[in-house]
């Protein structure tokens, strides 16, 4: 029960992971995963077994959710945006009371952290405002530049995975690498769906390969600064964690993709709007609990 649970919120995180403006790292604090996964990747090495216990079924999960799943959140933003975009939104938002119960563990009253909550709030928004998110689509032909570019993106979205409130698909979109990534995804679909087309298998491993030895340096080297942070200053990285879930909630009904497949707004479309995130709340609570 306890690998299928872990693999449920894994399958949540790798949806997010791959939403623009979202943040897995948010839905993995909000879960209460999120200092059992710094810790499990930064004594990978010292404490394999325990390690692994805690990251396979919570990286099978991701997985599922990233190749599985990819395609089934398509098909709602794109029929549904509204009450999708809510729905994550209400994910998010469900984490504010346990998030706020870590960051005020520590005695004393301190109003300047708050202020530190409304600073990353402040540029989570001010990134998702004033950002250039270029709708590049690089060339799939094999090069030196391209492989480069690919191994920074992996490297710099896993660096933002691990970090609450920073979405790594944003940082794929500004490094323009995201509609290659996501279309090697849906090649990754396609090929386990037929695992005899050895054809697809070339432009796969040419994203693939880079990306991922980006990701497992970005994760190992920021897990280390986030596992500093949370030991040495608790409050200020939870509250800082606050500041950018509020963000992240304003990115996500600031966003033009929230609204694409509605032609308007309607008092009635504003209704199953607050539902879904009414529901998204409920869920990120129930997979929040300790138990």
């Amino acid at each position: 029960m306890q690998f299928l649970f872990l693999a449920l919120k894994g399958i949540a995180i790798g949806v997010a992971n791959i939403v623009p403006g979202v943040s897995g790292a948010t839905l993995a604090v909000i879960f209460r995963v999120y200092d059992r996964l710094i810790e499990s990747i930064n004594s990978l090495f010292t404490d394999m077994k325990n390690s692994l216990k805690f990251l396979i079924p919570l990286g099978l999960g991701m997985l599922i959710g990233i190749i599985a799943l990819g395609s089934l959140l398509d098909y709602f933003i794109e029929t549904f945006s509204l009450q999708t975009g809510a729905f994550i939104a209400g994910l998010v938002a469900g984490g504010i009371p346990f998030i706020h119960s870590l960051a005020v563990q520590e005695k004393g009253k301190r109003p300047y952290l708050y202020i530190i909550a409304a600073i990353a709030a402040v540029v989570i928004i001010a990134l998702s405002v004033f950002a250039p998110t270029p709708e590049l689509y690089v060339s799939e032909q094999v090069n030196v530049g391209l492989t480069i570019l690919l191994f920074l993106g992996g490297f710099l979205a896993a660096a933002a995975m691990i970090i609450p409130g920073v979405s790594g698909a944003m940082v794929l979109i500004l490094m323009g690498v995201y509609p290659l990534a996501m279309h090697t995804i849906s090649l990754i679909r396609e090929y386990l769906m037929t695992p005899f087309s050895f054809e697809l298998l070339p432009p796969i491993l040419m994203v693939v390969i880079p990306v991922g030895l980006g990701v497992v340096l970005g994760i190992l080297l920021t897990s280390r600064l986030v596992a500093y942070l949370l030991e040495k200053h608790q409050s200020i990285t939870y509250f800082a964690i606050l500041g950018l879930i509020f963000g992240t909630i304003f990115v996500v009904f600031n966003n033009d993709a929230t609204y694409q497949s509605h032609d308007g707004i309607t008092p009635m479309l504003i209704v199953f709007a607050v539902i879904a995130f009414a529901v998204g709340m409920a869920v990120s609570l129930v997979l929040g609990k300790k138990k």
